[in-house]
């Protein structure tokens, strides 16, 4: 599995789901990862299908399809739509999160894309060769001034103590494209503890802040299916250092 396959899905299912944006359409069935599923959704997992039934490939963990085996070595992680209530109400901050890894261990992940489904911004990653958006080599920011920190509402906080003065907090509904903005220095930190994430919500995103220059944390590293159990902490090592618990395993 090669980089430019992982694009050509992406771009399919964009293209795909371009439609139905903001249709505001929920449907009446539970998706493989357990969200009830929108039309947005339905119109993604629709495309996967197609293109798995075209060539001999690796298997595929879907959140819209679940597992699909393959003919091929490794496994391809894809979130098709991560961040799909934004997506369905029109919100621009969604994208398509595609990894694959030659095992089921986060720690063989070799090449991943994040796709803004609006903008159409490309982020990819190929391990050892750094991190890329639009073709352009991207780096985590050099830290300074006051943190600005992906960190979704969690108890207990993990920034509560935390010894700078001021921290922005932000949450825009999509981990993946979270880490994409990590990557590029928009974001210091991406911080979620619960353990309620899925690996094809992070696995493309945690590949593209590391060969971006980030550090990353997590708290497991086998993939197992489509169960809400990762947490993790990706991005300037001054931060992720302080606040990984000493549990995480440092990637």
């Amino acid at each position: 599995m090669i980089l430019e396959d992982l694009i050509d899905l992406s771009l399919r299912i964009k293209d795909r789901v371009t439609e139905y944006l903001g249709s505001d359409e929920e449907l009446e069935y539970l998706s493989e990862g357990g969200d009830y599923a929108r039309a947005v959704d339905e119109a993604a997992k629709l495309e996967i299908e197609r293109w798995a039934s075209e060539s001999r490939r690796p298997s595929i963990l879907s959140e819209e399809n679940g597992f699909i085996e393959g003919e091929c070595d490794g496994l391809i992680l894809i979130d098709p739509v991560d961040g799909s209530s934004n997506a369905d109400r029109g919100i621009p901050f969604s994208c398509v999160s595609v990894a694959y890894s030659l095992s089921n261990s986060i720690k063989d992940l070799s090449a991943s894309v994040i796709l803004n489904i609006f903008s159409g911004d490309l982020y990819y990653a190929e391990r050892g060769k750094g991190a890329y958006k639009n073709g352009c080599r991207v780096r985590v920011r050099d830290f300074r001034g006051t943190p600005v920190i992906y960190a979704p509402c969690q108890e207990p906080d993990p920034l509560a103590g935390l010894y700078f003065k001021q921290i922005a907090r932000r949450d825009y509904g999509s981990i993946a494209l979270g880490l994409a903005l990590v990557s590029e220095g928009k974001l210091d930190l991406l911080i979620d503890l619960k353990g309620d994430l899925r690996i094809v919500d992070i696995a493309a995103g945690l590949l593209l802040v590391k060969e971006a220059g980030g550090s990353v944390f997590i708290n497991k590293v086998e993939i197992s299916g489509l169960n809400r159990e990762f947490g993790l902490v990706a991005g300037v090592e001054e931060l992720s250092s302080i606040l990984a618990p000493k549990n995480y395993l440092r990637l």
